[in-house]
This record gives structure tokens, sequence and C-alpha cells, in this order.
């Protein structure tokens, strides 16, 4: 009997689908049938025959739930122990399942405080700074500078994510027979730690700016009390809020950034 293996083409077709894991997300099955989606081409490649062929998806369709970005990782891995499988060793469905949920658990575990709580707060941030150290428009017409901070934001959350995204379904084949060595080679735990470091960096730089662009010597500032009040409240409720706000729910960074920006507009719009 020949050896039917998974080729380049099917983990590159697996790795385009793998982007739309939760274009079929369901309160019941969460990505599974994404995954089973993503990993229909090894298992075309496998199973010719079309009675193995939908066993073999019915096994791919139940709960399955992991970080959508790192989801190639588990997806790889499957299609190897498909592989593996098709060319006789004896891997039953219970065992490929228990290694899904095995491997998807740390990943999701890792990825959400990686790309939810830390890299998407610092993607908009660092968009915000692109605004504000461009010069200003000196003609009358659109300001195009409003495009820099969703463009910034996008390069920068991509810049982390896309790798992650474009090799994780082939890394994940390769190493499906060193999960843990996998795990360990991705670093997520590092990354996370070096994007909130540079999400520090930016909150400093966006604080000093705005410092900046206040005018503590103008005659205003020295005799409007009102002015004085409306250019340093919303500063101190920023503070406040955000302080507060992330002793309360640490991993809340985004919601409690929203509640500081809504509590700074209320003011201004009252002032």
């Amino acid at each position: 009997m020949t050896d039917v293996r998974v080729r380049g083409d099917d983990l590159a077709v697996m790795t385009s689908r793998s982007v739309q894991i939760q274009a079929l997300l369901t309160p019941e099955r969460m990505q599974g049938m994404g995954f089973a989606f993503a990993l229909l081409p090894a298992l075309r490649r496998l199973y010719p025959a079309k009675e193995e062929l939908g066993r073999a998806l019915t096994c791919h369709l139940s709960y399955f739930a992991t970080h959508p970005i790192l989801s190639g990782f588990v997806i790889g891995a499957a299609a190897r122990l498909e592989e593996r499988r098709a060319n006789g060793e004896p891997i039953d469905d219970a065992a490929i399942d228990s290694f899904k949920r095995s491997l998807a658990s740390p990943l999701a575990a890792l990825g959400d405080p990686l790309f939810w709580v830390t890299l998407r707060p610092v993607a908009g941030l660092l968009g915000v700074l692109g605004i504000a150290l461009l010069p200003g428009a000196e003609f009358a017409g659109p300001d195009l500078r409003v495009l820099v901070c969703p463009m910034v934001t996008l390069l920068t959350y991509n810049a982390v994510a896309l790798p992650f995204r474009l090799f994780g379904v082939a890394r994940g084949y390769a190493s499906a027979d060193r999960p843990g060595a996998l795990l360990k080679s991705l670093r997520l735990a590092e990354w996370n730690h070096a994007v909130a470091r540079a999400g520090a960096l930016g909150s400093g730089a966006l604080v000093t700016l705005v410092a900046l662009s206040l005018d503590f010597g103008s005659g205003r500032w020295g005799f409007d009390g009102r002015s004085r009040v409306a250019s340093l409240t919303p500063l101190v409720l920023g503070a406040v809020i955000g302080y507060a706000g992330l002793r309360r729910w640490p991993g809340r960074g985004v919601e409690v950034g929203l509640g500081v920006l809504a509590a700074a507009a209320v003011f201004a719009w009252s002032v």
C-alpha cells in the first residue's frame, strides 16, 4: 500500500481557510465547523473514498475553541495525525480529539492576553501617536492625517499577528509529534511582555505630548480658572479612572480605556 501524504499546496489552502475559522462560529460547537472546513483539503487528500472522508470530517465537526490567530497550529497538527492514521497507525477519534484539546487550551490561554489584552490596545495607541507626531495641515481641504491612525493600527497589529497566521499550519504539521516543544518555541509569554513594555513606552509618550500641548505660560492659563480646569481635569480623570479600573479589572484594558475616553468626553461636553 502506497503511503498518502499531505502536500504543500494542501497546507497553503488550509492556511487561507484558517483565517476564516470563526466565520462558522456557533454557541454549541464554537469554531468546530470552521476547523473542519479548514482541515478539509488534507482530509480529501488522505481519504479519497466518500465514506472514509465523511467519517473523518464528522470527527472534526465537534466542539473546538482556541485563539483564532493561533488556530493554524492545531489544524496542521491534526492534519499530521490524520495522515498517520490514514497510513495505518492505530489512532482513533478520541485520541485525535484529546490531542486537539490539549494543544488548543494553552494556545488560547497564552494567545488571549497577547492579542486581545495587550497587542490590540497598543496598536491603537500607536495609531493615535502616529497622528499626534505629524505636522498639521497647512492648506484648506480634507486632512488626510485621519488615515494614519487606522493604517498604523492595522500595520502594527498584523506585524505581530500575521506571521502566526501564515506559518501556523505548516509549523503545526511539522511539530505534531512535539507539541510541548512547539508551544515553547512560539514564546508567546515573551511576546506579551515585550508588547506590554512597548505599550508603556507609548503611553508615556502620549501623556508627554498632551502635557506639552498645554500652554502654561499663556495669559489665559494664568488668569482663566475655567481654562485650567478644562485642560487638567481630563488628564486627572483619565489617571484616576484608569488606575481604579485596571485594579478592579486587570484583564479589561480596552474596556477601561473606553471608559476613560467616555468620562473625558462627558466632561468636555459639559464644560
